[in-house]
Order: structure tokens, then C-alpha cells, then sequence
């Protein structure tokens, strides 16, 4: 096979990125180990922002179409406190930035890879990623791919883009990708039926890890325990219905919330959920989306990553294939971009994560959030991707929070 770009993973980024570079008229092939629709344990949120970015690619109705719940903010609970914080229509997008969605992974990814392959993009389900091949000068020049029925075939690209998510295989052949000890989670997840809507999302927080759940389509509530890797040791052979009960212990509300339910759908895990990459472009290569790095954000915004970096990674690769004298150009674009945008909310999303780490700050939080609602929709609306950190420094953000008015909650 042969090529201009060849995207391996079909998850968001590697989606949104095919369907773009499809739209602009260039061969691209996008290629997963799984067959879609698939399960994907995930917290299953949109943040307010993604909707700008779906809208860009034609995608906003589309989705309106899987009947996914609105949430306007967060309820968080956590060591006998609790406090709600509402998103704030505020931003470069204040008519959306008051409310996130929350659908099914299985049904999202669904869409999005259907969305591609309408634009033109070649899809290739359930074919592994191998290895990367490699000319004379060190240049990515295409990938060796594992078909359904075990060959191995060779994809030659000018470019090669690794979109395989928080294990990138791709990031590991060309050895950028590294731990965040400190950082080591692990988390599952599942589906239950018969919970009361609501229209915030929840996180039950208790030493150790915490619990993170949303009301999603068809009226299932998504649940998502994330604890320490270590913990795993505890299991000591019991089944995972016993291994998560132990944890509700440390959530009475949550336990409450889900005494009448009922699980449909098996435990599944993923970790662990921390890592970061030295470099995300090379010579005919890049990462996009947690490819690049993952630092397990409380609030949704893992899923408004992909998009974001789909853009940018979309352009400069555009502009790389139109005038190749201009790759590095374009490359420090998307660079640059990354820097800009996402990098300053993964570093909230860090100090957010450090915090959680201490159970007397956690607490003296959430007891000021009870007292001042508005430093809980603060937080709640940055985390929650609807505002930038860098607006913090502008006074205009503040007259414009100060005069939003957040979303009723019925």
C-alpha cells in the first residue's frame, strides 16, 4: 500500500485527523488492531469546548443524533463534603461553553471513524501496528501492519502518525515515551442502568483515588473507579465486583447512589495513566492526541485533547505536504500549538492531581467551595476546558465570569 498519511489508532485524534486530511484531498489511510463500534474505558465526557471543534468538522448534529446528556458541571464529594460547580458560559465560545456532553465511547469513536471514511479517508480496521520502517537517512517512510487473518503488509506514507492512545506503540518504537511514577493509576470501568439522571457529573473523592461518574445516553450511568496500580495487589483473587465494593466504602454517597442499580456491563481496565513523551514530531512522523502524553484529567479533558491536537497536527501537515521545503516550519507550528493550548491545561490537570494527593487540602477546598459557589464554578469551568489558565490574567475574563450566568441545572 501507499499513501500520504497513514494514522494508526482510530480513536478521536486519529479520526478527526484522517476526516481532515481526507477533506483537504490527500490519501490517507487510517488503521486500528480493533473492529468499531468497540468498548473504550473512559470517563465518557465531552468538555464544552469540543463542540466548536466538532462543529468544525460537521460532526455537532451527528452527535446530537446518539441523544447524549448534557452536563452543566461537576458535583464533587469527597471526606463528608461536597460542593457543585457549574461551567460558566465564558471564553471564546460562550454560547457552548456552558454545558458538556456525555455519550458511550463505543458509539463516539463510531461516528467519528464513519466520518472519515465518508470524507475518503481508507479504513483498516483490525490491523496491528508492528513496526515502523525506516530509509537510508533515519526517515519514517511507512509501517508494517498485522491483517485479520495474521500477514504482515507494508504501508509506505509520507508521513506516519501515531494516534494509538495512552499505550502508543508508536511512541514506544521511536523510544520517546515515558512514566510518570508518581502518577501510576489504574481505572475501570463500567456501565449501570437504573440510577437517577442528573445533570452534573460526579466525583466521589477518598485517599488514595476516587470515583468519577456521568449520566451518558440511553440512560446509563457511566462509573470509573481510578486507584493506584498497587492496589491491584489487594485483589488477591476475588472477583472485580468485590474488589470495587471495598472502595465504596470510602464513597458512602456513591455507594447510595448505585444501591438499586444494576451493572450491564463487564469491569474493564486500563493503565496505567500517566506518561509523557520527550518529542511528538520527527523526521515523516508525529503523535497526536494521548500518543503524546496522558495525565488522567478529572474532568473531561482527555477526549477535547484529541480534536485540538487533530487540528493542529491537520495544518501543519497540510502545509508540510503542499510545500515539503517548509516541513519544519509547519512542524514548530503544530508545536507551538500544542505549547499554547494543551500544554497549559495538562499542567492544571497535574497540579490538580497533586492536590488530590492530600486529604487535608481536598477538604479545605471543598468546605470553601460549599462557602463561595463561584470558586467552585471556577474551577469546575477551567478544568472543564471552558476557559484557558492564560485567562486568568486578563481582566476581561474576570468581568465576563462575574457576569455570566451559569446554566439552570434542570
Amino acid at each position: 500500500m501507499q499513501c500520504d498519511v497513514l494514522v494508526l489508532g482510530a480513536g478521536p485524534a486519529g479520526s478527526a485527523l484522517a476526516q481532515r486530511l481526507a477533506r483537504d484531498g490527500f490519501h490517507t489511510v487510517l488503521a486500528d488492531k480493533k473492529a468499531f463500534p468497540r468498548d473504550k474505558p473512559c470517563g465518557e465526557f465531552l468538555s464544552p469546548e469540543c463542540t466548536p471543534l466538532l462543529r468544525e468538522l460537521d460532526l455537532a448534529e451527528p452527535l446530537e443524533a446518539l441523544g447524549p446528556r448534557l452536563v452543566r458541571g461537576m458535583h464533587l464529594h469527597g471526606y463528608g463534603r461536597e460542593a457543585r460547580g457549574r461551567f460558566r458560559p465564558v471564553g471564546a465560545h460562550a454560547a457552548t461553553a456552558g454545558q458538556g456532553f456525555a455519550v458511550r465511547r463505543s458509539r463516539f469513536d463510531a461516528l467519528l471513524v464513519d466520518a472519515a471514511a465518508r470524507a475518503g479517508a481508507t479504513w483498516l480496521p483490525r490491523h496491528e501496528f508492528t513496526a515502523l520502517d525506516h530509509d537510508a537517512d533515519g526517515r519514517v517512510v511507512g509501517a508494517q501492519l498485522r491483517t485479520p487473518d495474521g500477514a504482515v503488509v507494508r504501508c509506505a506514507a509520507r508521513w506516519v502518525v501515531g494516534a494509538d492512545g495512552v499505550h502508543s506503540r508508536v511512541a514506544r518504537a521511536l523510544d520517546v515515551q515515558r512514566p510518570t511514577p508518581w502518577l501510576d493509576r489504574f481505572a475501570l470501568v463500567a456501565h449501570y442502568r437504573g440510577v437517577a439522571a442528573a445533570p452534573l457529573a460526579e466525583a466521589h473523592l477518598f485517599p488514595g483515588g476516587f470515583f468519577a461518574a456521568t449520566t451518558v445516553d440511553e440512560g446509563l450511568f457511566s462509573v470509573n473507579l481510578i486507584v493506584p496500580r498497587t492496589s491491584l495487589r489487594q485483589r488477591d483473587g476475588a472477583d472485580w465486583d468485590t474488589f470495587v465494593a471495598a472502595y465504596f466504602d470510602r464513597a458512602p454517597a456513591f455507594a447510595e447512589r448505585l444501591r438499586s442499580a444494576r451493572r450491564t456491563t463487564a469491569w474493564r481496565g486500563i493503565g496505567p495513566l500517566a506518561h509523557t513523551t520527550t518529542r511528538q514530531t520527527f523526521a515523516g512522523a508525529a503523535l497526536v492526541g494521548d500518543a503524546c502524553g496522558y495525565d488522567d484529567p478529572l474532568t473531561g479533558a482527555g477526549i477535547y485533547f484529541a480534536p485540538v491536537g487533530a487540528r493542529g497536527l491537520g495544518g501543519a501537515l497540510t502545509a508540510a505536504l503542499h510545500a515539503p521545503a517548509a516541513t519544519d516550519l509547519a512542524l514548530a507550528g503544530y508545536r507551538a500549538a500544542r505549547r499554547r493550548e494543551i500544554a497549559p491545561r495538562l499542567a492544571a490537570s497535574t497540579l490538580l492531581q497533586r492536590a488530590l494527593r492530600h486529604p487535608w487540602l481536598v477538604r479545605r477546598f471543598l468546605a470553601a467551595c460549599a462557602r463561595w459557589p463561584a470558586l467552585a464554578d471556577l474551577v469546575v469551568t477551567l478544568t472543564g476546558d471552558a476557559a484557558h489558565p492564560r485567562d486568568l490574567l486578563r481582566p476581561s475574563f474576570w468581568r465576563a465570569f462575574h457576569r455570566a450566568v451559569p446554566e439552570p441545572l434542570s
